[in-house]
């Protein structure tokens, strides 16, 4: 199992938001699973393009990125729920 809790930014077009990652993941045989939460220093104006786009990455200081599809966890707060696909990035 591997975790990560600190830094990222989720990378939207030609668009960087910065956000304080909490994620985790595991590998199930062939499969990996990994995802959590973010949090973005602007509830609405961050998170709202993020949700809109099928091409939402996340990105880590050390370079390692992934695609993540997002969803809102409470509308307003700023904190969004992400879901990785494919390698554990962190």
């Amino acid at each position: 199992m591997s975790n990560y809790q600190g830094p990222a930014t989720l990378v939207v077009g030609a668009s960087e938001i910065q956000v304080e990652a909490t994620l985790s993941g595991s590998r199930d045989g062939e499969t990996w699973q990994w995802g959590g939460s973010v949090q973005t220093g602007d509830a609405e104006e961050a998170a709202g393009p993020a949700l809109d786009s099928a091409d939402l990455t996340i990105r880590f200081p050390d370079g390692r990125e992934g695609p993540v599809v997002a969803t809102h966890t409470a509308i307003g707060s700023g904190r969004l729920k992400v879901s990785g696909r494919g390698e554990i990035p962190f």
